[in-house]
């Protein structure tokens, strides 16, 4: 993100509406995950209705709800290094994982 200064010398933000922030509460479970080879299913806390995703050394395929994830099937591509959020679809009650390529690991935090 590029920054341009006010007048004043203080900072214009480009897209203030663009800034998005994790909810400031206590998160309801972790999963740290480096054995993501095959479609992994995470059940969800039932009070979650927020995602952060970490893939962090490949990317990662996710897919929402109980069905396996593949190649070929997936909802979200999280790019390797990234950390993407999600609202949790009202009424889903698991995601599942599965690395791009080999060696792929990832953290989700659910709030």
């Amino acid at each position: 993100m590029q920054f341009r200064k006010n007048a004043d010398g203080s900072l214009k933000w480009p897209n203030p509406i663009g800034i998005k922030s994790t909810p400031d509460v206590v998160a309801l479970a972790r999963t740290v995950d480096a054995t993501i080879s095959t479609s992994t299913e995470i059940v969800l806390n039932p009070a979650t209705t927020y995602l952060r995703v970490y893939a962090i050394t490949k990317d990662v395929y996710l897919k929402w709800g109980t069905d396996d994830v593949t190649a070929a099937n997936f909802d979200e591509v999280i790019p390797a290094g990234q950390v993407f959020d999600f609202l949790v679809p009202e009424g889903m009650t698991a995601i599942n994982v599965l690395e791009r390529e080999s060696a792929a690991s990832v953290i989700i935090i659910e709030k």
